[in-house]
């Protein structure tokens, strides 16, 4: 029988990771494991805190047609609307576009609208319905400002708050001295963005999650769930091998090329139609060639968010080991294109 939950040491908490793939693991709750409703259960007879941690937003993350295909699209900007199940409604995290959540799929008519990946809220449901009698909060960005963990503070490090649901707001910077669990729903999230960064983001956010369990108060414990438990990532994360993650992180980004080992510039182009930028960017990629020498152009691109409130963007990424010469492009640009230098990340 597969063995989905493994212990390490972390500090003075013991960490066990759940393989997300083993839905055996799952069988009171489709989010939450056995070992982490086991362990919020025994850190509530403790007395103390628990800290659940995923770092998505909203009820479902997707609203799709299981029959015809359909998925719920902001209007303005293309992108997937997040649904949240306290108000019904759903929201483009983008441009705050706001539709109610439909009963049937507009294109077909089917009834069978399926609600799928979750969010914050969905966790906090879920655990409240799992532990009736726990006060459970959630924070979270999408937090009213009387809702916010700064105006809850107090009632949080007292202890008078059982569980504690949020993304990354609660990674870092709170002392919270009667925590006794920390448990990540999806360890996974943040790998799915193609960034190069996505690496480096994702082993700091999880170390300091960890970090609000055992930080002298108390001898604590902390699950992981994930769909990769054998990743070098995560194995780098509970060895606390900054140095090994390290050497790898950066010999993949010598062998293709990014941040430390050039400067880069991530210019954009907003269109009313995708036809125009890829026509607009096409050109400026044209010019820069004829011009330009010592730099590596990629591109153009539909930019990750191609469309935003109503107008296509698309995006070329230029690389020179001189940044000088960045600064060159940036003042020769056209009208209507927007430039990041050294960006923190190319999405």
């Amino acid at each position: 029988m597969l063995q989905t939950a493994k212990t390490h040491d972390f500090a003075d908490s013991a960490v066990r990771v759940v393989d997300l793939k083993d839905r055996s693991s799952f069988s009171k709750s489709p989010y939450l494991s056995n070992e982490l409703l086991a362990a919020i259960a025994e850190t509530l007879h403790k007395c103390e805190q628990s800290l659940i941690f995923l770092n998505r937003r909203g009820t479902a993350r997707v609203v799709f047609c299981d029959k015809c295909g359909w998925q719920a699209a902001c209007p303005h900007c293309d992108l997937p609307l997040v649904y949240h199940g306290d108000t019904h409604v759903m929201r483009c995290h983008s441009c705050d576009y706001k539709a109610p959540s439909p009963t049937s799929c507009p294109n077909c008519h089917n009834a069978s609208v399926v609600f799928k990946s979750i969010g914050t809220k969905a966790v906090a449901s879920e655990i409240e319905r799992l532990f009736p009698a726990a006060r459970v909060m959630r924070f979270d960005t999408d937090n009213k400002k009387e809702e916010r963990i700064e105006q809850h503070y107090d009632s949080v490090h007292k202890g008078e708050v059982d569980v504690i649901v949020g993304t990354q707001t609660l990674a870092k910077g709170l002392d919270l001295p009667h925590l006794g669990l920390v448990g990540v729903v999806v360890a996974d999230t943040g790998l799915y963005f193609p960034d190069f960064s996505a690496q480096e983001r994702t082993y700091q956010l999880l170390a300091q999650v960890l970090g609000r369990v055992g930080r002298g108060h108390r001898a604590g414990q902390a699950i992981i769930q994930t769909y990769t438990p054998e990743s070098p990532l995560l194995n780098a994360i509970l060895a606390k091998d900054w140095e090994g993650f390290y050497a790898t992180e950066i010999a993949e980004r010598k062998a293709f090329r990014f941040p430390p080992f050039c400067y880069v510039l991530k210019l954009t182009v907003r269109r009313a139609s995708s036809d125009t930028a890829a026509n607009a960017a096409t050109a400026f990629v044209q010019t820069l060639e004829a011009t330009q020498r010592g730099i590596v152009i990629e591109g153009p691109a539909p930019a990750f968010h191609e469309k935003v409130q109503n107008k296509y963007a698309w995006q070329i990424i230029i690389k020179a080991s001189n940044r000088q010469r960045l600064v060159q492009i940036i003042r020769g640009l056209p009208s209507g294109w927007s430039y990041d230098i050294d960006p923190m990340n190319l999405l």
